[in-house]
C-alpha cells in the first residue's frame, strides 16, 4: 500500500486495532455498557416552561465563554445551535444527540429541551460534572491513557455503526430511524430542514463551513475540482499519479463527531469518558474523523495538548487512513485558503497562516516523490 506514512505503520496500527476490536467483543459479551444513571433519572427542568428556560438563559453564568455554553440549572447547561442555511427548523446537535442516546450507549449528554428563538435554538442537556482530558491529561500515566484510546476506539466504532440511507446528504439533520412520531415528540416539528451548511475543520479552519451538499456525490465531486485545481496550481502534467488522488466516497457515510479533541472528552467522577460538544456532527465519510482530528492535532491550542502519545493514538483511535490524508493534504487546503485570499481579498493573519500551512503540505508529497 502507498502511503505517506509508509506501509509498516500503516500495517501496526491495522493490526493493534484487529486485535482491540477482538477484545471489545470479549469484553461486551462478558459485561455489556450500560447507560450512565444520570442519563436515565429526571432533570431539574422537567417542569419549566420553555419561557422559564428563556428567562433563566438571560442571566445563567457562562461555563465555556468561548463555546457559549451556560450553567442553566444545577443539573444542566444550555448553548445554542449552530445549524445555519435554509429554512431551519430543528437543532441537528439536538437530533445528534438524541439519536445516539436511542441507538449507542455512548456516554453523551442528554437532551433535556429544544427551545426556538428567533435565529436559532437553544439546546438543554445534562450537565456532566468532571474534567476534560484537556485538563488532566498530563497526569494520566501511559497505561490509562492507553485505556482510554481504546473506550474512544469502541466509541467510534459504535457511531460508524450508525449509517446514513442512499440518500441521505452529508450533515445529519433527521435520523433516519426515527419516525416521524418521535420526531415531533423530540423537536416540535415533523418537517424537519434538509438543507444545512456543513461544518468541518477538513474545510480548513479559516472557513469551515460549506456547502449546503444534497448529496454524497455533490461532496465528493466539490472536493476533487479543488483536487484538480491545486493540481492545475502546480502544472503537473495530466497524467501524473498525483491527479489519482482522489476524494474517496468508496464507502458509506457514517455517523462522525468531526472535532474529537481532549476539550471536548470528558472523564467524570466515576472514571467514565463522556463526548461532548457535537456541533459538527453528521453523516460523512468514516475517514473523515481521522483527517479531522489530525488537522485539529496540528494546533495545541485546540487540540488541548502537545503530547506525542495522544498524536500517535489518533489512527488507532480513528483507523489509519493514511491514503484519504494524502489525498487532502495534497493541494486541498492549499486551493481552500488560495479560493478564500482571492473570493475575499482578506489578508489576515489566519489566511496567511492557512495558506503557509497547506502550502507546506502541498511540497511535503511532491518533494517525497522527487527522491
Amino acid at each position: 500500500m502507498d502511503t505517506p506514512r509508509g506501509t509498516s505503520e500503516w500495517l501496526l496500527y491495522t493490526v493493534l486495532g484487529a486485535i482491540a476490536d477482538v477484545l471489545s467483543a470479549i469484553l461486551t459479551s462478558v459485561m455489556p455498557d450500560k447507560r450512565p444513571q444520570r442519563s436515565i433519572a429526571a432533570s431539574d427542568v422537567d417542569k419549566l416552561t420553555d419561557e422559564e428556560i428563556l428567562v433563566l438563559s438571560e442571566n445563567a453564568p457562562d461555563l465555556h465563554p468561548d463555546a457559549a455554553v451556560f450553567r442553566l440549572t444545577p443539573g444542566t447547561v444550555a448553548k445554542a445551535s449552530q445549524d445555519m442555511g435554509g429554512d431551519i427548523q430543528d437543532a441537528s446537535e439536538a437530533n445528534t444527540l438524541n439519536l445516539l442516546f436511542t441507538e449507542t450507549t455512548i456516554p453523551v449528554p442528554r437532551v433535556r429541551r429544544v427551545v426556538k428563538r428567533e435565529w436559532d435554538f437553544l439546546i438543554v442537556i445534562d450537565y456532566i460534572p468532571g474534567s476534560t482530558l484537556a485538563q488532566v491529561w498530563p497526569t494520566f500515566s501511559i497505561w490509562k491513557k492507553i485505556r482510554i484510546a481504546f473506550t474512544l476506539r469502541r466509541y467510534v466504532r459504535q457511531l460508524r455503526r450508525l449509517r446514513g440511507s442512499a440518500t441521505t446528504p452529508p450533515v445529519m439533520v433527521l435520523a433516519p430511524r426515527l419516525s416521524a412520531n418521535l420526531y415531533q415528540a423530540l423537536i416540535g416539528t415533523d418537517t424537519p430542514s434538509t438543507q444545512r451548511i456543513c461544518g468541518s475543520p477538513i474545510f480548513t479552519q479559516v472557513r469551515f463551513r460549506r456547502g449546503p451538499f444534497a448529496s454524497y456525490s455533490e461532496l465528493s465531486a466539490w472536493f476533487n475540482k479543488r483536487h484538480q485545481m491545486a493540481m492545475d496550481i502546480e502544472k503537473l502534467p495530466q497524467d501524473d499519479p498525483s491527479r489519482n488522488d482522489l476524494f474517496d466516497d468508496s464507502r458509506p457515510l457514517v455517523m462522525t463527531h468531526q472535532d474529537l479533541n481532549l476539550r471536548n472528552i470528558m472523564i467524570d467522577e466515576d472514571s467514565r469518558i463522556w463526548i461532548i460538544d457535537w456541533g459538527w456532527a453528521g453523516y460523512y465519510p468514516e475517514w473523515f474523523e481521522y483527517v479531522a482530528m489530525e488537522a485539529q492535532n496540528e494546533d495545541d491550542e485546540i487540540s488541548g495538548t502537545n503530547d506525542e502519545l495522544w498524536k500517535a493514538m489518533i489512527p488507532f483511535i480513528c483507523g489509519p487512513y493514511f491514503k484519504q490524508e494524502r489525498a487532502w493534504e495534497a493541494g486541498m487546503g492549499f486551493v481552500l485558503c488560495l479560493s478564500e485570499l482571492k473570493e475575499n481579498r482578506i489578508f489576515s493573519i489566519d489566511y496567511v497562516l492557512c495558506f503557509v500551512k497547506s502550502s507546506l503540505r502541498l511540497i511535503r508529497p511532491i518533494e517525497t516523490a522527487a527522491k
